[in-house]
């Protein structure tokens, strides 16, 4: 259900449920309204001024992210500086550390991505949206099936080319890995494609950034980097034409961890290692 969080001063932080700020100050992690303890909060440029996971719920003992702690609520900061929620009823959870925030249907307005998790079913992808002013639920990806099967959001991005933005996850990272593309269409999300044969997590990690999206073969798209099964290979996998390729296949010297970013030339990739060494990988040229 969407609810609207009131504002009310930090009077005494003991009997203070809500913090408020003027919509102009900087805010720190820490001022992040009922905030799970590690969150992560995603920044926009348009009405949604930022986004992060709150209402921490000890109602689904998975723990697939490190504890036993998820979240029960979205929450959304709008530009005005009014904060909106949205709550999950008491069989689900956002089985997340941070929400993302992308226009998936080319209307000018961010909508908000999240792994949302069902105490019965497992894990979907979900979209949220705002809509007269309330966060609402949009679209989902179909149920994983079955209690304890998760998925995680590898990124974000116009993969095929056709000028609509997919969202790249990978079902199940830890049982045989799916990666799968899905585009917002209307009131659903439209599956694009999928290959099997991916890990972007391990069990228990809180780092879930093993993947980045760039240009690898220079052809005008964007590619997906991401671990193969076991994360002891990097992927180069494209979506040119609707068909989902691997470019290459990199083996590392040990054990990938992340989190994996892009390089500030903006043509390698940067991949920590399990045991502290870290490998760069350049585009070619």
């Amino acid at each position: 259900m969407s609810c609207t969080i009131p504002r009310i001063g930090p009077i005494c932080l003991f009997f203070a449920l809500f913090l408020a700020l003027a919509p102009t100050a900087p805010r720190a992690q820490a001022d992040l309204t009922d905030a799970l303890p590690d969150a992560v909060s995603a920044r926009g440029t348009g009405l949604i001024e930022q986004v992060w996971l709150g209402q921490p719920v000890k109602r689904y003992r998975h723990g697939i992210l490190g504890d036993r702690i998820e979240a029960g609520t979205l929450y959304a900061r709008l530009s005005n500086g009014r904060i909106i929620g949205h709550r999950l009823g008491s069989r689900f959870v956002f089985e997340d550390l941070t929400a993302r925030l992308a226009d998936l249907n080319g209307n000018g307005q961010d909508e908000i991505v999240v792994v949302q998790s069902s105490l019965e079913k497992g894990s979907a992808l979900a979209v949220f949206g705002l809509r007269a002013g309330r966060l609402q639920a949009l679209a989902r990806t179909p149920w994983i099936g079955t209690a304890n099967r998760w998925l995680n959001p590898a990124g974000i991005a116009d993969y095929d080319g056709d000028g609509v933005l997919e969202v790249a996850l990978v079902r199940t990272p830890h049982i045989g890995g799916t990666l799968q593309f899905w585009q917002l269409d209307g009131g659903e999300m439209r599956a694009m494609g999928e290959l099997y044969g991916f890990s972007n997590h391990a069990i228990g990690s809180r780092i879930q950034d093993l993947s980045v999206t760039l240009d690898w073969n220079s052809d005008g798209l964007p590619d997906l980097v991401l671990p193969e099964i076991g994360r002891k290979s990097i992927a180069v996998v494209s979506l040119r034409g609707g068909q989902v390729t691997v470019l290459t296949s990199i083996p590392m010297p040990d054990d990938i961890l992340g989190p994996m970013k892009v390089g500030d030339d903006g043509m390698s990739v940067i991949i920590p290692l399990v045991k502290g060494q870290e490998v760069t990988l350049s585009v070619p040229r």
